[in-house]
């Protein structure tokens, strides 16, 4: 990290919406249902140096959901803080919109439609980004699963936080 005139410069990036390693280490153990304590027991922290973690990474994740819905144009629905889940529509292309933050991809949008997978040069890399979204997420992936266009298995991973 440069620093100018002795103040670090933070690199700002979608990638993991802002947090920093060991918050994306907490908010990563945290969506996997520990408890607060059991995650300063592996950290070797306080209880409550994460629940303060805990308030940081909520307003960032929450900053970023927000800068991808301006970004967009999107209509927020419903955000999951947690799961780094934001369900919002697109009424510029009338579609249902899922952004997801997660530590593996960064921050994605998907919008959710019938695309174009079988011609599409980039079929193989949506699928690879959204098994290994499935797979940090904890949702289990059947061969079937695997075969199916990108378009149809992002619906099958994100229709679990759709507010339909």
């Amino acid at each position: 990290m440069s620093t100018d005139r002795g103040l670090p410069r933070v690199r700002l990036t979608f990638r993991v919406g802002y947090l920093t390693q060991r918050e994306a280490k907490i908010w990563g153990l945290r969506r996997h249902k520990l408890s607060q304590s059991d995650i300063g027991r592996e950290l070797g922290i306080s209880r409550q140096a994460v629940h303060k973690a805990y308030q940081i990474i909520d307003e960032k994740v929450e900053q970023a959901f927000f800068e991808a819905a301006d970004t967009n144009k999107l209509e927020i629905k419903t955000v999951n803080l947690v799961e780094g889940i934001m369900d919002a529509y697109s009424p510029a292309h009338n579609l249902p919109v899922v952004v997801s933050l997660s530590n593996t991809n960064g921050l994605k949008v998907w919008y959710l439609y019938e695309g174009n997978c079988e011609t599409c040069h980039l079929k193989s890399s949506c699928r690879r980004v959204l098994e290994a979204e499935a797979e940090e997420r904890g949702i289990q992936l059947s061969i079937a699963d695997k075969l199916i266009l990108p378009t149809q298995l992002a619906h099958k991973i994100f229709r679990r936080y759709k507010d339909d």
